[in-house]
Formats: structure tokens, C-alpha cells, sequence
């Protein structure tokens, strides 16, 4: 959990009991601690507005940039980036509009 230092208002992280792992705490894919944003200023994930111009949506991951997706591949690279991470929390994961909402899309269509 992050909070601000009273001192120098910086941003600062509390770990459980003597500094140990947290059980349920979210990790990255390299086993470190994804910090938990205190709003949705920074969420982990932030999808981009709903267009009817391509089967996908924009999605930006924490660290690595927009990149387009679609429902599947979505989830596949939060899980790839974030293993831990609950797709259903709001502030992890920031929708513009119309949440798990993809674009029409038929086989066969560029």
C-alpha cells in the first residue's frame, strides 16, 4: 500500500509484519510487488475509449507502453505482465468507457 511521507511528502510503500511478503498481494512477472495506485491516476492498465474503427482497443500497460489488443489477447498479456493481477479491480485496471466492451468482429474482415 502507498502513502505519502509526512516529512517530505514523498510517495512510500508498507510491507506486512518485519517487512515480509504479503500473502495475495499482486506481484509483476518478475516477482517483484506491483505498488497499488492510491487512485485512478495510475492504474497498472488503462483502456482507451471504445471506437468502431478496428477490432481492437488500446490498451496501456504499466511500463510498457499502448499496445492494440483484442478480448483475448488482453487478458493473456495482463496475465503475461502482471500474473497476479485481478482484471475486475478497478483500480488496477482503468476503462475510458465501456468496460470489457471490444468492437464488432467478424472473420474475414481487415
Amino acid at each position: 500500500m502507498a502513502s505519502r511521507c509526512a516529512a517530505n511528502g514523498r510517495r512510500t510503500r508498507r510491507t506486512g509484519a518485519a517487512g515480509g511478503v504479503n500473502p495475495g498481494v499482486a506481484r509483476d512477472a518478475r516477482g517483484g510487488r506491483l505498488q497499488q495506485p492510491d487512485d485512478m491516476t495510475n492504474p497498472l492498465i488503462l483502456v482507451a475509449e471504445f471506437r468502431t474503427d478496428s477490432r481492437y482497443r488500446l490498451a496501456r500497460f504499466e511500463g510498457h507502453g499502448w499496445e492494440p489488443v483484442d478480448p483475448q489477447e488482453f487478458e493473456a498479456r495482463a496475465h503475461e505482465l502482471f500474473p497476479d493481477i485481478d482484471l475486475k479491480d478497478p483500480q488496477l485496471v482503468h476503462w475510458e468507457d465501456r468496460p470489457w466492451e471490444w468492437p464488432a468482429w467478424r472473420p474475414g474482415e481487415a
